[in-house]
């Protein structure tokens, strides 16, 4: 994955995105788009198949999966999807070298679905790791986690200046881990994990008010993989705290009355992990498993119904499909 910088461009009317660099230059987004880009409830998630990691997209409406061209790699393995609001973009993680340069450890890649092909990232990958990228619901900021000097810091980066965005109380030092960032709408409220407590416990962070934990949400147990809808309000996260079915469960938070909100029938005894929440708060994608040694399926959870549905054809039934990201218009 390179180090260049080449000059920032628009890609589209309805988006000033940079040209994006990091995996090598396969291609660059235009406007001159051919590639597939519908798709207003698309799920982005990992295909585990015949020991190699790629990622896929599925159309909920459509009940099959949309084609990613030239984005997956034979040789290593590519993981923690998102999907940009507008549909356009793909960001995942990875470790490839061959015929694209590294910048060392893992880096983040960014797909153009009209394209077809991997995008530059200038400035975003470092020869440190790069982790756990989320795109902010308005198509240009970038959360990210760089893992630097033995410690792991929640980043915010912005192409249109080709940098990263001053964001005090998240970013600063110390001797703690920070992961897994989901942003708002602008990156103005930023959920993320870390173990500043010495433990794993979900934090958030507001441009306007610093670092908190909202009330409610402090446990004996431990949390993990949030995910936080455009506007702020809806937190879902995974955890281990007392009160849950077994083993990993899922809960959603109203940041806004700082209250739970009820999930009948969507936990169990096994392991729900990795939710996406949509932006009403009324739809969940998870991950689950009925004991530690199944394999991952993904579902659709309904707060209308409290239902929880395998999507149609996305049940691998022998392999794991994991770490859903839901983009839901």
């Amino acid at each position: 994955m390179t180090t260049k910088r080449p000059a920032l461009f628009l890609a589209s009317a309805l988006l000033a995105l940079a040209a994006l660099s990091g995996c090598g230059v396969v291609g660059q987004q235009t406007g001159n788009r051919v590639g597939d880009t519908a798709g207003d409830h698309l799920v982005a998630y990992v295909a585990e198949r015949s020991g190699n990691s790629d990622i896929g997209l599925y159309d909920l409406d459509a009940g099959g999966f949309r084609g990613l061209p030239n984005m997956n790699s034979t040789t290593a393995a590519d993981l923690e999807p998102t999907i940009s609001e507008d549909g356009y973009l793909l960001a995942f993680t990875s470790q490839r070298s061959s015929g694209l340069g590294s910048a060392g450890g893992t880096d983040i890649c960014i797909y153009g679905r009209g394209s077809e092909s991997l995008l530059e990232v200038p400035n975003l990958n470092t020869a440190a790791n790069e982790t756990a990228p989320r795109f902010a619901y308005d198509n240009v900021k970038l959360a990210f986690v760089r893992d630097s000097s033995s410690w792991k810091r929640v980043r915010l980066y912005d192409p249109r200046g080709d940098s990263l965005v001053n964001a005090p109380g998240i970013t600063s030092v110390g001797a703690w881990h920070d992961d897994r960032p989901a942003p708002d709408l602008h990156g103005d409220r930023i959920a993320f994990v870390s173990d500043r407590s010495g433990a794993d416990h979900v934090y958030v962070w507001n441009r306007s008010g610093g670092l908190a934990t909202p009330a409610g949400l402090t446990t004996d147990g431990l949390d993990a993989e949030p995910s936080l809808s455009s506007n702020g309000r809806w937190l879902a996260f995974a955890s281990t705290r007392t009160g849950g079915a077994g083993g990993w469960d899922v809960y959603l938070y109203d940041l806004t009355n700082s209250t739970f909100v009820p999930l009948p029938r969507l936990n169990s005894a096994g392991d729900e992990r990795f939710p996406a929440v949509n932006a009403a708060g009324t739809r969940v994608m998870f991950q689950a498993r009925a004991t530690s040694g199944d394999d991952w399926d993904l579902w659709s959870y309904t707060l209308s119904d409290s239902t929880s549905r395998q999507p149609t054809n996305l049940s691998s039934r022998t392999e794991n499909d994991t770490q859903p990201y839901l983009r839901w218009r």
